[in-house]
């Protein structure tokens, strides 16, 4: 037993660079089989949060996330997404104002899956910390869009009127207001109440309370009034009549209200004035009032004269 060990121990560093090549090709195959049978996958918009002590936020931030390149078997890489990746880089002892480097490393991304890091889009972050303040700031609507002619808004309330913003001192010290979301305006037509996000600034970490406002607009339509004269006034009979009927007089002066840009389109020609005769047997006089047909959209705020003489003749 003792002279095997001895010869194969002879044999071994007798051939101890071929075996050493052995070792180096076998290190070489291995590593093109597993690039071979490894896929890579790479997932954006991972977010990056730095983990702080309490009472400190992050004033700036060089990154808000960054993409990641993988690597692992089919089932580890299947099932990676921007949703369950985080980066948390704790910082446990901050200084205020003061920029720090970070390298961004495996070791900060929480993975559930099996999958490496082959490489980050960024391999560094920034960050400046400043000590955590609170405000009270006036909330501003955001408006999109606009309202259809003719109408505009006239009240914007908002319920609460100001929330409390907790962040940086520095970032609180710059804002003056905050922001909602965008409110769409286009095609509105009447007054409404909505439910509206609170739009977090990009800058530094924010919280706020509440996360949204009750916001309650009042919508007003522009209109204005127009003199048309010289408006016909027409006859409304019965089929068959025959009797002569004169009106006094036979044109009219209307005062119509409405929107400002239907108003400008109207021409005369879009007006129909008429009295109505039918039914009258008597061939006497009668004074009846004027009935006019507008255009939609508007209305009627007064004739002149209010009333026509209508002479019915044998």
């Amino acid at each position: 037993m003792k002279d095997r060990f001895s010869n194969f121990r002879k044999n071994v560093q007798k051939e101890k660079w071929l075996l050493l090549l052995c070792l180096i090709l076998a290190f070489l195959a291995w590593q093109g089989i597993r690039k071979n049978i490894g896929f890579e996958v790479s997932v954006s918009n991972i977010e990056i949060k730095v983990e702080l002590p309490d009472g400190w936020a992050v004033w700036e931030k060089s990154l808000n996330s960054v993409n990641i390149l993988f690597r692992g078997s089919r089932e580890d890489v299947r099932y990676l997404d921007n949703g369950q990746l985080k980066l948390i880089i704790p910082i446990s002892d901050p200084t205020a104002g003061n920029e720090i480097h970070i390298r961004l490393l495996e070791k900060y991304l929480k993975n559930p899956t099996g999958a490496k890091v082959v490489r980050f889009s960024s391999p560094d972050i920034f960050v400046k910390l400043d000590q955590e303040g609170e405000r009270l700031l006036p909330v501003k609507v955001t408006l999109e869009g606009s309202l259809p002619e003719g109408f505009e808004v006239e009240r914007i309330i908002c319920t609460p009127a100001s929330i409390r913003v907790s962040g940086a001192e520095q970032v609180l010290r710059e804002m003056q207001n905050i922001h909602t979301t965008p409110v769409k305006l286009s095609g509105r037509t009447s007054s409404f109440k909505e439910n509206v996000p609170i739009a977090l600034p990009q800058i530094g970490r924010i919280s706020i309370d509440p996360i949204s406002v009750s916001v309650d607009f009042t919508l007003v339509q522009h209109t204005s009034t127009q003199e048309f004269r010289d408006i016909p006034v027409h006859i409304l009979s019965t089929s068959g009549e025959i009797r002569p009927i004169e009106l006094q007089p036979n044109h009219i002066k209307i005062t119509v209200k409405g929107q400002k840009q239907r108003i400008e389109q109207m021409q005369t020609a879009d007006v129909f004035a008429y009295v109505n005769c039918a039914g009258l047997e008597e061939s006497t006089g009668y004074d009846l009032p004027i009935v006019v047909s507008l255009p939609s959209g508007l209305s009627l705020i007064h004739t002149d004269p209010p009333t026509i003489h209508v002479n019915i003749t044998n």
